[in-house]
C-alpha cells in the first residue's frame, strides 16, 4: 500500500510538471546543435552564449554545444544523441527549416523541450526565436529604393545557398525591388555570410560591370567595401547588417560619398535563445511559441562609440550586444572569439 501511495505520488508530480511546463532538474542539460560554425558571426554566437551561461545560469544550466555543419541529415544524427543523452533541452540553429521536423518531435515525445534560434523550423512543438528575415531584406531594399530614387544598377549579395535565412532575405529585398521596374539587378553573389569570400565574389562582379550604384548586402558588407576600394570605385550607397566594420565605416567614409544602414540579425539572439528556454524549463513560457526579435536598426545618427560601434576592435565582429528589453548583461568583449 505504501508502495503504490509513493508510485501515484510521483505520477502525480510528473503530471504537474507536465502540465505546467516546467522540467525538473539540477542543473538543466541544455544541448545545443548548431550547424554552419563558417563565419565570425556564428563563433560569436556561440560565445554570447556561452559567456551568458556562465554570467547569468552559474550552476543552474550545464551547457554542451555541437557544430554539425550545413549537412541537415549530420545535424539529424546529432540530435538523436542529445535526445539519447536524456538532456532536458534542444537549442537548434537548422540547417533546414523542415529537415530536422521528425527527430524533434521525437524530442518532445521524450519531454525534451526544443528550441529553434536564428532560423526557423517548422516542427509544431518547436518553440522558435528568430528575426523575420523577410523584414530585414525589406528593411534593406527599401532604403537602397529610397536612397537611389527609384532607379540604378544594383548587385546584391547572398548568404549560404539552401538556408532559410538566405531564402527569407532575398525574398524580402525581391518583394520590394520588384516595385522598382528601373532598379536592374546586374549581379547576385553568393558571399556565404563570410567577409572575405564576399570581397572576393563581389570584386568579380564589380569588375564585369562597370557601372553599380547600389550593393545590397545580407551578411560581409565589410568585404563588400573593401572590393570597392581596392577597386578604386566610387563609394556607393550600400546595405549593411550589424558587422562592427560597417558601422565603422559608416563613420569614417559618409563624407566621401559612402551611404549606409545597419540593420540585422544580432549574433546575440543565441544568449537571448538561452534565456528564453531556461524560462520555459522554469514554467514560464511566452504566450506565443513563435518569439520575434526585433530588428535592430542604425543609422550614421544612431551610432555611439563603444555601445554600438567599437573602433579599436576586429571589424568582422557583430556590434550588437544585446536585445530591445532582453537585458542579457553583456558586452562586446563576452563574444569576441576566445
Amino acid at each position: 500500500m505504501k508502495r503504490n501511495f509513493v508510485t501515484r505520488l510521483a505520477l502525480g508530480a510528473m503530471a504537474i510538471l507536465a502540465s505546467t511546463g516546467a522540467y525538473a532538474a539540477d542543473p538543466y542539460r541544455i544541448a545545443v546543435s548548431n550547424s554552419y560554425i563558417g563565419n565570425e558571426w556564428r563563433v560569436e554566437m556561440i560565445n554570447f552564449m556561452q559567456a551568458y551561461a556562465a554570467k547569468n545560469l552559474k550552476g543552474k544550466v550545464e551547457l554542451t554545444i555541437n557544430n554539425s555543419g550545413t549537412d541537415a541529415q549530420k545535424q539529424i544524427a546529432v540530435i538523436s544523441d542529445m535526445i539519447s543523452d536524456g538532456v532536458n533541452a534542444i537549442l537548434v540553429n537548422p540547417a533546414s527549416d523542415t529537415a530536422l521536423d521528425a527527430v524533434l518531435e521525437e524530442a518532445a515525445k521524450h519531454n525534451i523541450l526544443v528550441v529553434a534560434f536564428d532560423q526557423p523550423v517548422t516542427a509544431p512543438s518547436a518553440y522558435v526565436v528568430a528575426v523575420d528575415f523577410k523584414e530585414i531584406g525589406r528593411i534593406h531594399a527599401q532604403w537602397l529604393a529610397d536612397t537611389l530614387g527609384g532607379k540604378g544598377n544594383v548587385i546584391i549579395n547572398r548568404g549560404v545557398s539552401g538556408f532559410p535565412a538566405d531564402t527569407n532575405m532575398n525574398a524580402g529585398m525581391r518583394g520590394v525591388l520588384d516595385k522598382y521596374p528601373d532598379i536592374k539587378v546586374v549581379g547576385e553573389v553568393y558571399g556565404k555570410w563570410d567577409n572575405a569570400v564576399s570581397q572576393q565574389e563581389l570584386t568579380k562582379v564589380l569588375t564585369a560591370n562597370p557601372q553599380v550604384d547600389g550593393i545590397l548586402n545580407q551578411y560581409g558588407t565589410y568585404g563588400a567595401l573593401q572590393a570597392l576600394i581596392n577597386l578604386n570605385r566610387p563609394l556607393i550607397a550600400m546595405s549593411g547588417q550589424g558587422e562592427n566594420g560597417w558601422r565603422q565605416a559608416m563613420l569614417k567614409y559618409q563624407d566621401q560619398g559612402l551611404k549606409g544602414v545597419s540593420a540585422g540579425d544580432p549574433a546575440v539572439i543565441g544568449a537571448y535563445a538561452l534565456k528564453i528556454a531556461v524560462e520555459i524549463l522554469d514554467g514560464k513560457a511566452p504566450a506565443d511559441k513563435h518569439v520575434a526579435v526585433p530588428v535592430p536598426t542604425v543609422t550614421t545618427a544612431d551610432l555611439k562609440t563603444g555601445v554600438n560601434v567599437f573602433p579599436d576592435l576586429s571589424p568582422t565582429l557583430d556590434a550588437d550586444t544585446d536585445i530591445p528589453g532582453a537585458n542579457l548583461g553583456l558586452t562586446i568583449e563576452d563574444g569576441v572569439a576566445k
